[in-house]
């Protein structure tokens, strides 16, 4: 009973935005409810046996130490959302995620906001926000000692540049009190397909970074380029071009980082863990597949080709150094592996971290982290960034 009126309660108070989102986008009716109906029931009978799987299966049956119960409902859940509802309201579900964590952690608007966060207008190819402690009155690298250009997921398709923001200030604060660090991030806002196909968000990403360098006279050695999933394919993709056709962007210098979160660097699903570890994780195949088909749309392009799935690039040696983490629950764990070792072989750099019992996106997604791994993140990050000398090894915001 108390379920159901916490339930009433929060449709109650979005009510407003789920009108707006409805008028906004003059869905079909019956058609919207169909898939609704559809993914509720769905849920309905994957949850339970999420539920099942987690009490009716001995650990000592298990390969690997299962999933606990937060990881087996929210994989479940996920996965039932992006398979069933249409595009849309996907795009909006994600939006309100970051939402209600901005809520939460009284992000949403006001003071706090406004210090924390500043909307940027580049040009015509990109906008962005900056995100950093004096955001409201700083320009972009003002004062700092490490800009990060970060690229959200979302398989192209979803996501938006201020949903990991809760963790985005987390970890600024973490690198000031354990470095003294002062860090800019500026969250890229790109086009999403199929609306804007590939290589629009690449592109994007490019004119950005070229627009730091060259407009702002951020030196590069002070930009790390960042992202999770495609968005770690994305910063790959940029940088992999900036380096092998340095003319078309006037020979602009490659950033001094990269930091790739659960990245997504080949388009196919052939790996063995995309077969092993497709319960565990979070990641759907047709949502994946969805994806790809609106990313490259008529490009022609194929997905092994390296312009699309950066694995597959022989032309690494000149990369900048690299931080790479994923969870050991991941489908995206061969995949992520080859690559590191592809990257080493051509004399690059190369920090990985694999995360065990941890999903996709364990290092932003602090509910559903395992063993600390969000926070341990944090500090891999930090001393990838600013060094092994600490000040206080201390974490804000829990």
């Amino acid at each position: 009973m108390y379920v159901f009126l916490v339930v009433i309660l929060i449709l109650t108070s979005f009510a407003d935005i789920f009108a707006d989102i409805f008028a906004t986008h003059h869905i079909e009716t019956m058609d919207t409810l169909f898939a609704i109906s559809n993914c509720f029931f769905q849920l309905c009978y994957r949850i339970p046996f999420a539920l099942l799987l987690y009490f009716s299966t001995p650990a000592s049956e298990q390969k690997q130490t299962p999933p606990n119960l937060k990881q087996r409902v929210a994989a479940s859940y996920i996965k039932t959302i992006v398979e069933t509802l249409p595009l849309w309201l996907i795009r909006s579900i994600f939006d309100l995620t970051g939402v209600i964590e901005q809520l939460v952690n009284g992000m949403y608007d006001g003071e706090e906001r406004d210090k924390w966060c500043r909307r940027l207008k580049g040009g015509d190819g990109w906008d962005g926000y900056l995100i950093a402690e004096n955001a409201e009155t700083d320009d972009v690298g003002e004062n700092a000692d490490m800009v990060i250009l970060y690229v959200h997921g979302g398989g192209l398709n979803a996501g938006g540049p201020l949903i990991s923001l809760v963790v985005f200030v987390k970890w600024i604060e973490a690198w000031k009190l354990s470095h003294g660090a002062n860090t800019h991030i500026l969250s890229l806002e790109y086009g999403l397909s199929p609306e804007h196909p590939f290589p629009s968000a690449r592109d994007s990403l490019l004119e950005c970074y070229q627009w730091l360098v060259n407009e702002k006279g951020i030196n590069p050695s002070k930009i790390a380029i960042a992202g999770d999933s495609i968005g770690g394919n994305l910063a790959t993709l940029a940088a992999l071009e900036l380096l092998n056709n340095p003319n078309a962007y006037k020979n602009t210098p490659l950033p001094s980082r990269l930091l790739l979160i659960s990245p997504c660097l080949s388009a196919l699903t052939t790996s063995r863990t995309f077969e092993t570890n497709y319960e565990n994780d979070c990641i759907s195949k047709g949502w994946f597949d969805l994806c790809l088909t609106n990313s490259l749309l008529n490009s022609n392009l194929d997905p092994a080709c390296p312009q699309v799935s950066p694995l597959f690039d022989c032309r690494l040696r000149g990369l900048p150094k690299v931080w790479v983490c994923v969870g050991g629950y991941e489908v995206f764990l061969e995949d992520i592996m080859s690559f590191v070792k592809n990257a080493r072989n051509q004399g690059v750099s190369v920090e990985l971290v694999v995360e065990q019992d941890n999903m996709h996106n364990y290092a932003i997604l602090f509910p559903l982290s395992r063993h600390g791994g969000a926070k341990k993140a944090i500090k891999y990050m930090s001393r990838f960034l600013f060094g092994e000398k600490s000040v206080i090894g201390q974490y804000p915001r829990n």
